[in-house]
């Protein structure tokens, strides 16, 4: 994987560009860390809905 020329380092900053509040509260790896997490959260979620299990 190769470096982008054009990519700026906030480019990877997960938190919310518009609130400034949040910024300055909390850190991009604690966002990053709570994103990863809701996404997982998620995953599972599908699985357990998309289980056969009773819908014969």
């Amino acid at each position: 994987m190769s470096a982008d020329p054009d990519k700026h380092p906030q480019d990877d900053d997960p938190r919310s560009l518009s609130d400034h509040r949040i910024r300055e509260k909390h850190s991009r790896e604690e966002v990053k860390r709570w994103r990863e997490q809701a996404a997982e959260h998620h995953r599972r979620w599908f699985d357990v809905m998309n289980n056969p299990y009773g819908q014969d």
